[in-house]
């Protein structure tokens, strides 16, 4: 009777252990990969955010000095591309004025890298159908000491799952002041 009492402990410890491991081989990949997703997602939405607040503030700083850098340039836009603030930064997403460019919206609604249209006398045109209006794109393309995104990607078995590097971009809109 004590000889089969103990063969069936064994027996029994023998298959707690088992199916722990089966539980662990199971449950650790899960774990894993919601680890991953959950990091993923936070750095796209910090750097959905940077660029978007990078884009906001650039737009209004434009908006704001855009008579003032028309007067002061010869009563011409056609310096605007390079008009940016150098101060518009967000850590390690927006680190350089080449990932901001400055352009308007066409009359279908379309983001163009052209300067809105400046009357004779030096100033905008009112904001009537896309004109008298800066637009301003910021772009995050991973790369230049930035990582891209998402990083780093997601292969199973050299079958890539996501792609090696995703370019996010923001795009904001003021109304010229006068």
């Amino acid at each position: 009777m004590r000889k089969q009492q103990r063969r069936s402990r064994k027996t029994e410890v023998g298959a707690g252990i088992v199916e722990f491991a089966a539980a662990i081989i199971l449950i650790v990949p899960l774990f894993i990969l919601i680890v991953y997703i959950t990091y993923e997602a936070s750095l796209y939405m910090y750097l959905k955010t940077g660029v978007d607040a990078a884009a906001r503030t650039q737009a209004r700083w434009l908006a704001i000095n855009f008579n003032y850098l028309v007067q002061r340039n010869g009563n011409t836009a056609a310096n605007y591309a390079s008009w940016k603030n150098s101060k518009v930064r967000v850590a390690n997403c927006v680190t350089a004025d080449s990932q901001i460019t400055n352009g308007t919206i066409d009359s279908a609604g379309n983001f163009v890298t052209t300067a809105p249209p400046v009357l004779t006398t030096g100033q905008c045109l009112d904001s009537v159908g896309g004109q008298g209006v800066v637009a301003v794109r910021v772009m995050y393309p991973g790369g230049n000491a930035m990582p891209a995104w998402p990083n780093p990607p997601l292969s199973f078995f050299g079958m890539r799952l996501t792609p090696t590097s995703t370019t996010i971009a923001g795009i904001y809109v003021a109304d010229i002041e006068p």
